[in-house]
């Protein structure tokens, strides 16, 4: 009888704090360790500044939305104001996602679209003009007074940048060649260290993708930042100055970053200026002639002139498609494409892993002296060399190996490192003899090659 009462008073409780809008702890997790008095002792939206400071959080609070639409079972104040917990869990939740209600597989901005929609972007901190409110998402502002020179900011430039872009997740930087050196004149942190004004300049124009500075948008490799080809309405404005599908299909050149030169765009993100195949200039008419009679269909610049867009297609008519690697059947084979334009038999022959020192400058910037270091410069990062031709498809257990070690794995000394201590695909490759004739020319026979590394 008593175990029966004590449920129906639980219930009631349960019950009472659901119809008052309050959330029923749960018995551990984040804000577990705090008793309800340390919180719940005044108006909901002061209980957070005290320990959250309000001028952490760029986002209005405490006001009713005007032009956004709130999702419904997003919690309001009664007047319809916006609270802390329309967007964060009071109580559960994850940390590294300042506690959102995220729904599975939901980004953060994916989030605040849930709201703002497109018009988000009118709220775009980066698009600020001279006296509006917009700069006050970043720096600290007096009702009117316009900043001049550089204004304070109100935060760690890495938090302020977090709160939209989420960097603290991503482990940025990364993927930058390591091969060129950085230029001099970025700005730096009070420390000497990087930070995302570093690459990224906040009040860059659109000329860039990213507002990546121009200086350091030739060092990058492959960009890790959010891929511009999958099927997201923001994912335009990456390589588009707009997002409007009508705006890009009227004029897709002028609505390109970078003034229009897709060139400069692609390599922007993909890879070192150093790295892909020739552009800028036609075909020979001996190519044309090949091109003409395989039947292959592929697209030149306006003076005839071979683009990234020659080779490759985005396959993006409304921002909505998927990225297609390139113009070919992928059951042929990769190097399919090739031979429409290059001579097949030439090609084979031309095996730059050949002992030819007239093959030499596929890989490096000059012809290697044996027992010297002169030449050993490649004519990129050496994943990018390889990647011109080989897939990574194919990769033991689709792992990423092209990278530093953990400290469990220890590689033995007969296998090549870069200079930083990270596998290469040299590492397990030798790219320039293969006595024993093995597959892929590997360094040893695919069975012990692994234990080389792990389980030793």
């Amino acid at each position: 009888m008593r175990a029966r009462i004590g449920l129906v008073s639980a219930l009631f409780l349960l019950l009472a704090a659901v119809a008052f809008g309050q959330e029923p702890p749960p018995p551990g997790g984040s804000h577990g360790e705090l008793s309800c008095d340390e919180c719940h002792t005044g108006p909901r939206i002061e209980d957070c500044w005290a320990c959250h400071e309000a001028v952490e959080n760029p986002h209005p609070v405490g006001v009713a939305p005007k032009t956004a639409k709130i999702p419904e079972g997003l919690p309001l104040a009664p007047d319809g104001a916006l609270l802390c917990r329309t967007c964060h869990r009071i109580h559960g939740g994850a940390p590294e996602q300042k506690f959102l209600l995220l729904e599975p597989g939901m980004t953060r901005m994916g989030f605040c679209i849930t709201c703002h929609g497109s018009s988000l972007e009118h709220a775009n901190p980066h698009k600020a003009r001279r006296g509006e409110g917009r700069c006050g998402f970043c720096h600290l502002v007096k009702a009117g007074r316009i900043i001049t020179g550089r204004g304070s900011a109100r935060l760690e430039v890495k938090r302020l940048c977090n709160f939209c872009h989420d960097v603290l997740a991503k482990g940025h930087p990364r993927n930058v060649d390591p091969d060129l050196s950085l230029p001099k004149d970025v700005p730096l942190g009070p420390e000497g260290e990087w930070t995302c004004f570093t690459c990224h300049n906040p009040h860059g124009t659109t000329e860039t993708t990213h507002l990546l500075r121009s200086e350091v948008a030739r060092h990058l490799e492959r960009g890790q930042a959010e891929s511009p080809h999958v099927p997201e309405y923001f994912a335009c404005k990456a390589c588009h100055t707009t997002a409007d599908p009508d705006a890009v299909k009227a004029d897709p050149g002028r609505a390109l970053r970078y003034r229009g030169d897709i060139n400069v765009l692609c390599i922007s993100c993909h890879v070192t200026d150093r790295s892909h195949h020739p552009t800028g200039f036609p075909p020979v008419e001996e190519m044309l002639a090949r091109l003409k009679a395989a039947g292959f269909g592929l697209r030149f610049g306006p003076d005839g002139e071979i683009t990234c867009y020659t080779c490759h297609d985005n396959g993006c008519d409304t921002g909505q498609q998927r990225m297609r690697e390139r113009f070919y059947d992928r059951s042929r084979g990769r190097s399919d494409l090739c031979g429409g334009c290059h001579n097949r038999s030439m090609l084979t022959q031309k095996s730059p892993h050949v002992d030819d020192p007239k093959i030499c400058p596929t890989c490096h910037v000059a012809v290697p002296v044996p027992g010297s270091d002169e030449g050993r410069e490649l004519v990129a990062s050496q994943k990018m060399v390889c990647l011109r031709c080989h897939s990574v498809n194919l990769h033991p257990a689709n792992a990423d190996h092209l990278k530093v070690p953990s400290e469990k794995i220890k590689p033995d000394e007969s296998l090549p490192l870069g200079t930083r201590g990270e596998v290469t695909c040299s590492t397990c490759h030798n790219p320039h003899e293969d006595p024993e004739h093995r597959r892929a020319r590997l360094r040893a026979d695919a069975q012990s090659l692994c234990s080389l590394c792990h389980w030793r």
